[in-house]
């Protein structure tokens, strides 16, 4: 490696002798001062039909000043270049030289110093007519550190003759940028020839490779994985020799995400005793003897945003700390917007209990947390099974469907209309304690268990990232075993409320003020109705909006007959009456039928807070990224209130949309409001299945998901970079 330094020194001396004074230099252009680099574009040699020429970025770096190689290390950008050819040209990867390991405080990034050279091979088409030229521009981008970060860029034009395969070998041999290429081809890691294997535990990831044979001995090593996250950065690696064999150990970091069993590429750096260096490309496979190259649950989840950041792959082995985490962000749960729809029939409920003895609070706190987990259970499975059976789903699963939304908008107007006193189910207030105890009444406690779940829970809270991705990919039992310590999270507060004594002693003493309390908290819940008719007209449209009034409209025409007639000799004319309503009301949903998907109102321009969003596509993200934009998604849906909160608040904010202007990063609105399995493809490859999910794909970086609550200060720390 010294020696590939040694001749790019000797190739640009070459080549200031060679190059009259004032001349234009041949099949290159001038060097662009961007600021701490100074970059040029060359072109080995011209095109030829139906060959391929490599070109070089060629760039000399401000002392102390770094640019990145393609897995950047702790941080950091890679380069970027776009080209612009005419059809029918292809253009390959970026080659990269071998990088250095680049201390930064605690930190340690992979890059170079110096003069790197970057090379890129270009094929001409076979029918590409000899004695024509052809116009190229380049549009390159790179991150340049030393103890601050700038963004840098510089777009090179060149046109470049297309010759016969005979003349490009007479202009290679009289080339002055010979002994560049030639440098910068000695640069670039050599093949391993041998076999390498890998196995990983929680800890440890282990590389063996076959010592190559030109390599005598070896003082140090280091292996650079391509994927960026796979290993610690800043952990020290160690080595070890027995019989030709090389093992290297290094400490596993977030991104062994899908990796079980697949190949882990990157290269090795060898320092032998004399100093020499060497460095070789491998793909590893897992070693067919270990039983622990493959981690079970692999979660990629690299969060940025919050005071720390949660990011890891939960193996088999970490079943407690999801449980741990599904418990907890159950409990979190109760705090979130997700839950404003049913916050105010808890309180009903609370208010309700402050007026029974110590045995009935505590019968109603068993059977509300019954109902809870119950239907956790009960759609965790339905998950699971429907996924199962070839299902592209995810969490919420069932508000994609516009029949149950509508359902949910019936019953919580119900909700409100018994609220409000239109009518009546049981008892009085002041006797719903007996009828509990006496087995009547029962299963409101049960009801508001399983409302609580139906309505709130679709949305993603914080720790639940994790345990919700695993649950989808786990064996049942411990899938199963997730959802249901996320709802007795859920239910927590309000179980423990009802079990201590000393917390249900700070309920309020019951009285007249509890009837009026009751008939207020009605219009909250009315304002959670009205909410989901909005989600049904965002996948319906007007005409499944028209049936959701009208519906709820002969259902309030139902309650109030039925309490006008639950007694008396008009009862059983009432109840006939009643049941034919709610028949009248409910088969209508069955022709209810979502939009296409991608089509709803969370997607259109302009409709998103303060921000101009278009509508999600992976291949445009991809587009936009090789173009070096940087692109905001926003996994959003019209029934996820925390969605809709964080709309109205965060995005709203004229700062954070001039902020996305001035870094030219685009936003995007992936809208799950009704299923769409390209979304649901993109969840899953942060081991998702629900939102919101706020990701960042960084152009020539890795996707960065933000941290849950979500906050303005996080998003536009975010857009302004390292």
């Amino acid at each position: 490696m010294l020696l590939a330094g040694l001749l790019l020194l000797m190739a640009r001396a070459v080549q200031a002798q060679e190059l009259a004074p004032g001349a234009a230099p041949p099949l290159t252009t001038d060097f662009i001062d961007s600021g701490q680099a100074e970059s040029r574009l060359i072109a080995e040699t011209p095109l030829v039909p139906g060959q391929t020429t490599w070109f070089a970025l060629d760039q000399n770096l401000a002392d102390h000043w770094h640019v990145y190689w393609k897995n950047p290390g702790d941080s950091g950008l890679p380069l970027v270049m776009a080209f612009n050819l005419p059809a029918g040209y292809g253009v390959g990867e970026i080659v990269h030289p071998t990088p250095t390991r680049i201390p930064v405080g605690p930190l340690v990034n992979f890059g170079y110093e110096g003069n790197p050279v970057f090379l890129v091979p270009v094929t001409a088409p076979i029918d590409a007519p000899v004695g024509d030229t052809v116009p190229l521009t380049v549009a390159a981008s790179w991150l340049i550190c030393e103890e601050v970060c700038i963004p840098e860029e510089a777009s090179f034009s060149l046109t470049v003759p297309i010759v016969s395969a005979d003349d490009r070998q007479t202009d290679q041999a009289r080339s002055p940028f010979a002994a560049l290429f030639t440098a910068a081809r000695a640069r670039i890691p050599d093949r391993v020839v041998g076999e390498s294997t890998y196995e990983v535990s929680e800890t440890v990831f282990t590389l063996t490779i076959e010592l190559p044979p030109a390599v005598a001995s070896v003082k140090d090593a280091y292996f650079f994985a391509d994927l960026e996250g796979l290993l610690k950065p800043s952990a020290p690696q160690s080595h070890g020799i027995k019989d030709g064999i090389l093992t290297v150990s290094a400490e596993p970091d977030f991104a062994f995400t899908n990796h079980g069993g697949q190949p882990v590429a990157g290269l090795i750096k060898l320092v032998d005793d004399a100093g020499n260096v060497y460095a070789f490309e491998l793909s590893a496979a897992t070693d067919p003897m270990s039983t622990t190259a493959s981690p079970v649950a692999q979660i990629q989840i690299n969060q940025v945003g919050s005071p720390a950041e949660v990011s890891s792959s939960v193996p088999a082995t970490n079943l407690p700390l999801l449980f741990f985490m599904a418990f907890f962000g159950g409990i979190i749960l109760n705090v979130m917007p997700c839950v404003f729809p049913i916050l105010f029939i808890k309180a009903s409920s609370f208010m309700t209990a402050s007026a029974q003895d110590r045995a009935t609070v505590r019968a109603h706190g068993w059977l509300y947390t019954a109902g809870v987990v119950v239907t956790f259970a009960a759609m965790g499975g339905l998950l699971l099974a429907l996924r199962a059976g070839g299902e592209d789903l995810g969490w919420g699963f069932h508000l994609q469907s516009p029949p149950m939304v509508l359902l949910s908008a019936y019953v919580l107007f119900l909700v409100g209309l018994n609220l409000a006193g239109v009518f009546h189910v049981g008892t009085s207030l002041q006797g719903v304690g007996q009828s509990l105890t006496r087995g009547k009444g029962a299963g409101t406690a049960f009801f508001t268990g399983v409302l609580a779940v139906l309505v709130a829970a679709p949305c993603i809270g914080p720790l639940l990232s994790a345990p919700m991705g695993a649950a989808v990919f786990l064996p049942p039992v411990a899938g199963m075993a997730i959802f249901v310590a996320m709802a007795f999270g859920l239910a927590a507060p309000y179980l423990l409320l009802s079990l201590v004594p000393g917390l249900g002693a700070r309920l309020p003493k019951p009285g007249a003020w509890m009837e009026t309390f009751k008939q207020f908290l009605s219009f909250p819940v009315f304002a959670a109705a009205a909410y989901f008719l909005w989600v049904l007209a965002a996948q319906t449209g007007s005409a499944g909006l028209a049936v959701g009034f009208a519906g709820a409209l002969v259902l309030g025409l139902a309650a109030w007959i039925f309490e006008q007639t639950k007694s008396g000799k008009w009862s059983l004319a009432g109840a006939g009456v009643v049941g034919l309503l709610l028949v009248a009301a409910l088969v209508p949903l069955t022709s209810l039928k979502p939009r296409p998907a991608m089509a709803n109102i969370g997607g259109v321009p302009g409709t998103h807070g303060a921000m101009t969003g278009i509508a999600f596509d992976a291949d445009e993200i991809a587009r936009l990224n090789a173009a070096g934009t940087d692109v905001f998604v926003d996994f959003t849906a019209a029934w996820c209130v925390t969605c809709q909160f964080n709309k109205l608040t965060i995005f709203s904010s004229g700062d954070l949309a001039a902020a996305f202007e001035q870094t030219s990063t685009t936003f995007m609105v992936a809208d799950w409001t009704v299923r769409d399995p390209h979304i649901t493809a993109e969840l899953e490859k942060f081991g998702r299945n629900g939102v919101p999910l706020y990701v960042h794909y960084p152009a020539g970086g890795t996707p960065k998901v933000l941290n849950l609550p979500l906050t303005e200060r996080a998003v536009t720390a975010l857009l302004a970079g390292p």
